[in-house]
């Protein structure tokens, strides 16, 4: 069986999707001036990645039709970025919490 190349794509990712996502991502990363140049990488990579992944889905369960995809994508790319390092920080935070010790409960 042999697979047929998409044109259009890469991976089964329109090009243009993966570039609104890019592009998203790399403006929100002009707000984050407290990222070292590893955390700016990765922040975008992953970013990237969850717009990437996150446009067809949002199409699909909002009902929107395809030409919308490079514009929900840009805006993924945009808001994931930003949630990549709020959401690690409140796992670091969550990691890192003392949780109050209860009393023992004697039984008679």
């Amino acid at each position: 069986m042999q697979l047929d190349p998409n044109p259009d794509g890469i991976a089964g990712i329109k090009y243009a999707t993966l570039i609104a996502s890019f592009l998203g991502a790399a403006v929100s990363l002009s707000y984050a001036k407290e990222m070292t140049r590893v955390q700016a990488i990765s922040a975008v990579a992953a970013g990237t990645a969850v717009a990437v992944a996150g446009a067809p889905l949002a199409l699909h369960y909002l009902g929107l039709p395809d030409t919308f995809e490079r514009g929900v994508a840009f805006f993924a790319g945009l808001v994931a970025m930003r949630a990549v390092p709020a959401a690690l920080a409140i796992v670091d935070r969550v990691r890192h919490a003392e949780i109050p010790h209860l009393p023992d409960s004697k039984e008679d």
